[in-house]
């Protein structure tokens, strides 16, 4: 028999709201919205400040050649890397010049007594050999400006003193 006393809802047994049995799940939520709109911060300030900084802070070609690389278009910055490429064996000597020099001078700081004209002698190889390889990059560059046309110049040197404008003095 039933209590027909009873309002209709009563006879059921009371649930407990679900997102009462499980606080964690509104944690969670809140978290991961936080997060995603982070992440979308970001990406929308990165678009926002202008232009790829993916290999700026990585060091990728645009940052080797600084400011002049990011002043490139894409497909400038394409061909460059193509006439890097052609010249790598120069800048691979280069390189190796530099790091033989580094590891001179490592040695000349650990030998007793130490000997400052051996040191001068490793810095002064290291600085010619990175001299050397800025000049070959530079001539890269000079022979890809002096192939393009007065238009893409003069918008080369727009976006260049637009970028140059921008950075901040330290």
């Amino acid at each position: 028999m039933s209590d027909t006393n009873l309002p209709p809802d009563a006879a059921q047994p009371k649930q407990a709201p679900q997102n009462a049995a499980r606080p964690w799940m509104r944690i969670l939520l809140v978290v991961s919205l936080g997060l995603n709109l982070a992440t979308a911060g970001m990406v929308v300030g990165a678009k926002l400040a202008g232009g790829d900084h993916r290999n700026w802070s990585r060091g990728g070609e645009d940052a080797r050649i600084g400011p002049y690389g990011r002043a490139f278009s894409k497909e400038d910055r394409a061909l460059l890397r193509r006439s890097f490429g052609a010249r790598q064996e120069a800048f691979r000597a280069h390189r190796k010049t530099m790091r033989a020099a580094a590891a001179a001078l490592v040695e000349t700081l650990r030998a007793e007594p130490f000997d400052i004209d051996a040191a001068r002698a490793a810095l002064a190889t290291q600085r010619s050999a990175q001299i050397a390889l800025q000049d070959e990059g530079q001539e890269v560059m000079l022979a890809h400006l002096a192939n393009m046309t007065p238009e893409a110049r003069a918008a080369f040197a727009d976006t260049l003193e637009k970028g140059l404008k921008r950075r901040k003095p330290r």
